[in-house]
């Protein structure tokens, strides 16, 4: 019998380029770049200072430059792994293509890996919050507060989009704004999910579903996310590593996938987290 075959380099761009069509809330972030380091070590992630007001100028007296500074931000660079075991009769005489369902499956939990580890740094970083009435549903108004705590920064192009967990999904077809045709910030095509994006709120600002880490199992309640441009950033060590181990004596190869990189918040106000239990 003829073994399966895997040829480590595709494999691992095909899995490589499954986790980027998979990932929701990690699409939202910025590239920063290749990290070096070692898993376990803390990165520290860049993050602008804000200038103070400008000065009042009077006749004869200078400006006082400010100097333009930076903080940081620590994010540990993690590892995440998955070995899945092709038998070659499986492969050869069952039905469906083993090789293609174990690429698919591993780029699924690697997005996932990915997108978690983004939400859990969001969670403990992010400065903007708004309680919602309820724990399983979210209303228009609400949305606006969110919208609100960004203060008179409100532009549609400066927000990369808004996550919600799918069971709010039937809050957003409620919504006058997003599905009446004859108001202006609808958009004709909102209710049709594509890539897991249901439509756009006030016209233009998708709205995504995702449910990693949105939902609060302790709380029995959802977490949704306005995320601002250049709120969130991610640095991938590589692409996703494939090496395969022949297991003659069973006639199997084992196909191990893992993925190191570090992720997280770096605009500590451009991200608002709205949910019922506010801490």
């Amino acid at each position: 019998m003829a073994q399966v075959t895997i040829v480590p380099e595709i494999y691992s761009t095909m899995v490589t380029e499954k986790v980027k069509g998979m990932v929701k809330i990690s699409t939202l972030a910025n590239d920063l770049g290749d990290l070096s380091g070692n898993v376990g070590d803390t990165l520290q992630f860049p993050m602008f200072k804000a200038l103070s007001d400008a000065e009042l100028m009077t006749k004869g007296v200078a400006i006082t430059p400010e100097e333009l500074s930076q903080t940081s931000s620590g994010k540990k660079i993690v590892q995440y792994g998955k070995g899945v075991r092709v038998y070659d009769m499986d492969s050869l005489t069952a039905l469906g293509n083993f090789v293609e369902n174990g690429i698919s499956q591993q780029a699924r939990i690697m997005a996932h890996a990915q997108d978690n580890e983004m939400v859990k740094d969001i969670d403990a970083n992010a400065i903007l919050k708004v309680a919602t009435a309820n724990a399983k549903s979210l209303t228009d108004d609400e949305l606006m507060a969110g919208f609100q705590m960004f203060g008179d920064e409100q532009d549609n192009v400066d927000f990369a989009g808004i996550v919600v967990n799918s069971l709010l999904a039937p809050s957003f077809y409620k919504m006058d704004s997003f599905v009446k045709a004859d108001i202006t910030t609808s958009n004709p095509q909102n209710g049709r999910v594509i890539n897991g994006c249901i439509g756009f709120y006030r016209g233009t600002i998708p709205v995504l579903l995702s449910d990693v880490n949105t939902y609060d199992s302790t709380l029995n309640e959802c977490k949704s996310y306005i995320i601002k441009n250049d709120a969130l950033g991610i640095m991938p060590k590589r692409d996703v590593l494939v090496e395969p181990e022949r297991k003659a004596s069973l006639k199997a190869t084992d196909v191990y996938a893992d993925y190191i990189f570090a992720c997280g918040l770096i605009m500590k106000d451009g991200v608002c987290i709205l949910k019922k239990t506010i801490a």
